[in-house]
């Protein structure tokens, strides 16, 4: 007889307390976990037990943030007996993958036809492949690792990200409460190798729910690795003070704080911004607050536009005030509101202010509320922070394409596909959850007929 494997995400579930049968009648050995990264990873166990062992889950999830207490939970295949092997593998190209990196926690649940319950201890492991030497330096809350390249290299990389984080919390008074893992890949391909689902173009990726940043810097690419570095930190930095399953935050302040933890936009990136401003050709704030543009000069200058306008926020009315303004964004506030309470100004209010400091006329207040849509982009630089040509060789780019630090290019379709594919998991928890509750209204009238048929049968032979 066998149990066939089942995957429920169940949220805020109430696990019981840990118990573990009287007299050692449940007893587990062997219990183990094979990572097949960055694919796959398989949980096995071997049980024994003086009677049949007839239930044995496995719990399992991540250490990260979350609305709310999640846990999954996996019915493996075992065959009931008193000595049991049960193994269930979490197939991540159909959940979606987990970034390097990653704590995976796991227990098994398990009883016998006696009664008795044994729920073990938490076991953790970090989930990165084994091909690399990984190599750590340490300094402070910063945790670099890297595989490629001499210490000297590790070194550079490690004191550009120290430096970013102390010059972060000096100018904006935001501080990690947690340690944050930079994991260096050796370049762009091997990056892309080690994460399911991303785009081609990908060059860094920040995990702020994990307090994890991943990047694909050759040792010769070290000055765009340096710049790459404070930019994702700054993302995990920024979105673990803010994360919040209550408000949401204008692509611009998340970008500009980003660009600004770099130091300010490249020379390549303000000139052309200094050319948009005096043709006076540049973006509104409401297009700023939404996804940026997948087109390159676009996207440029809304990556430059955005860093110039949280400095105005930050040299004009210091670093308290911008906690303050992140503070109420992470607790539901709308942007306007939340500028408005913070500042005196609403987003169009803050736009003409802006501009005025740079001799700009004012512009038309025709919207005032903007839509707050993550950008497609999050955490990569496109353009400000190009690689060297000697480590990949330039592709030609059409109409419609993203172009990042790599030179690949990526269309729109692929975006979608991306988007999709990476909301998979989504999906089919919202089709089990209508499959499931379809099937109780089902039942219920069937059983609702069957029974009143019967009543009416025997209304009938009663007259009979």
């Amino acid at each position: 007889m066998k149990k066939i494997g089942l995957l429920l995400v169940i949220c805020l579930i109430l696990i019981p307390k840990v118990v573990f049968a009287q007299g050692g009648k449940i007893t587990i050995s062997n219990d183990a976990v094979v990572l097949s990264f960055p694919n796959s990873i398989l949980f096995k166990t071997d049980l024994k037990s003086d009677a049949e062992i007839t239930s044995v889950r496995l719990l399992y999830g991540t250490t990260q943030d979350t609305c709310g207490k999640v846990t999954a939970i996996a019915f493996p295949e075992f065959i009931i007996g008193k000595n049991v092997h049960a193994e269930w593998e979490w197939d991540m190209r159909q959940s979606g993958g987990e970034p390097p990196g990653a704590t995976v926690w796991w227990q098994w649940e398990v009883g016998d036809s006696s009664g008795n319950t044994l729920l073990t201890e938490k076991k953790e492991i970090t989930w990165l492949d084994n091909i690399h030497q990984w190599e750590e330096l340490s300094q402070g809350k910063i945790r670099l690792h890297y595989y490629m390249g001499d210490r000297s290299f590790g070194d550079t990389l490690k004191d550009a990200a120290v430096s970013a984080l102390n010059r972060l919390s000096k100018e904006t008074g935001i501080n990690p409460d947690q340690p944050i893992d930079l994991y260096i890949y050796g370049d762009n391909k091997g990056l892309r190798d080690a994460v399911l689902y991303e785009p081609g173009w990908t060059g860094g990726l920040a995990y702020a729910e994990y307090n994890i940043v991943i990047i694909g810097i050759a040792p010769a690419n070290v000055e765009w690795g340096k710049r790459t570095v404070a930019h994702e930190l700054t993302h995990v930095l920024v979105g673990d003070f803010t994360f919040s399953c209550l408000g949401a935050m204008p692509t611009w302040l998340v970008e500009g704080l980003a660009v600004y933890g770099e130091g300010g936009p490249e020379s390549s990136g303000a000139n052309y911004f200094e050319q948009n401003r005096s043709e006076n050709t540049l973006l509104s704030f409401r297009v700023l607050s939404g996804g940026f543009s997948e087109d390159p000069n676009k996207a440029n200058l809304s990556y430059s536009q955005s860093y110039y306008v949280v400095n105005y926020l930050i040299e004009k009315y210091g670093k308290d005030k911008l906690i303050t303004f992140l503070g109420k964004l992470k607790t539901g506030g709308g942007l306007n509101e939340s500028l408005q309470a913070t500042y005196g100004f609403n987003l169009i209010g803050f736009e003409n202010e802006w501009r005025a400091s740079l001799n700009l006329p004012e512009v038309e207040e025709s919207v005032t509320r903007a839509t707050l849509t993550p950008t497609i982009i999050p955490t990569i630089i496109p353009i400000q922070g190009i690689q060297p040509a000697s480590t990949i060789s330039p592709q030609p780019v059409s109409p419609g394409t993203v172009v990042d630090s790599s030179s690949e290019s990526l269309t729109l379709s692929d975006f979608q596909k991306y988007l999709t594919e990476n909301n998979v998991q989504t999906i089919i928890i919202i089709i089990l959850g209508s499959i499931f509750i379809v099937g109780i209204v089902l039942v219920a009238l069937i059983t609702m007929l069957i029974v009143r048929n019967r009543k009416a049968a025997r209304q009938k032979g009663d007259l009979q």
